[in-house]
């Protein structure tokens, strides 16, 4: 059984960002493709084995289709496409937005990146962020890697490694809005970019699962225990009540490699009764994984299969 990620999925448009998206066609190809080789895992069966509630112990082949972020692109673009061919998805969403207004960071950043070359943006970065926003278990690894020559690419992903890994959080922000300010950027509006509590009633009620993202979009494991709670507790309660009653408890981790949440992390959903949890790692789920990880069920990215491949302006995902 594979579990498949995406992120933003959208038609050639002018909407932001433009630096990385999956085009619309080219989801569809990846859809028949995945009709193809692999079929695709019903809900029902899904459910009925992360609950142990199989009697086969074997488990569905097939795909399941997994969506971060509660982008617009989801309810316009993949909604449409999936309940055309009688498919179902998950679809992990970041609460913050809904009761700030604003775009998460890691958005805002994305949002830069389309606007603004790679190179450009690390310079900025250089200029604007001083010794004490780095914590100093990470200053030697930051100098290391942030002061050599880079092509935009590299220092694409340079910027993102340094916003979200390096700096501590209380300095995000900060650095995002000098960012912005020298940029001569003014972002999008929430509205044009995350989905409207009623969609997310509205897919919840037609088959869609929706699932938990944190608050904020955090390395979890960059915080607290308490801090940590706070950002699930906080993702469940306001998704709940948006759609009425969630039907499943499910999360998955903000960028998701493995050392992007902690024990305590685990141990938090474990104690709030959470079914299951995706991390991001290129491996099939197995009957152990079931069995043992229920909260670090690994995921691919859909780079990693054929018609996955980036449009926009910068090849890499986020």
């Amino acid at each position: 059984m594979k579990s498949v990620m995406y992120h933003y999925v959208r038609p050639e448009t002018n909407r932001q960002p433009n630096y990385y998206y999956l085009d619309a066609d080219d989801f569809r190809n990846q859809l028949d493709y995945f009709e193809r080789e692999f079929g695709f895992v019903t809900k029902d069966d899904f459910l009925s084995v992360v609950r142990g509630e199989s009697d086969s112990g074997n488990l569905p082949s097939g795909v399941v289709l997994t969506f971060d972020d509660g982008f617009r692109d989801h309810y316009e673009t993949v909604y449409p496409e999936l309940q055309k061919r009688g498919l179902w998805g998950i679809f992990y969403v970041p609460v913050g937005p809904y009761k700030t207004g604003n775009l998460l960071d890691v958005h805002r950043t994305h949002v830069l990146l389309g606007e603004v070359s790679g190179a450009k943006l690390l310079e900025y970065a250089r200029d604007i962020i001083t010794e004490e926003m780095i914590p100093h278990k990470r200053r030697d690894e930051f100098h290391k890697q942030t002061y050599k020559n880079q092509d935009d690419t590299e220092a694409t992903k340079r910027v993102k490694r340094i916003l979200n890994y390096f700096i501590s959080d209380e300095y995000q922000t900060k650095v995002l809005d000098e960012m912005t300010k020298r940029a001569k950027y003014n972002p999008v509006a929430v509205s044009e970019f995350y989905m409207t509590r009623d969609e997310l009633k509205e897919m919840h009620a037609n088959d869609m699962i929706v699932g938990g993202h944190t608050k904020s979009h955090p390395v979890l494991s960059k915080l607290s225990s308490e801090n940590q709670r706070t950002q699930i507790v906080a993702s469940f309660d306001y998704l709940d009540n948006a759609v009425g009653g969630l039907s499943e408890r499910t999360f998955c981790y903000p960028y998701g490699k493995s050392h992007s949440f902690d024990g305590d992390t685990v141990s938090i959903l474990n104690d709030i009764n959470c079914e299951w949890c995706f991390k991001v790692e290129s491996a099939d789920i197995t009957i152990n994984d079931i069995a043992d990880r229920p909260q670090a069920l690994p995921r691919y990215d859909c780079t990693d299969f054929p018609h996955g491949g980036a449009s926009g302006s910068i090849g890499s995902s986020g």
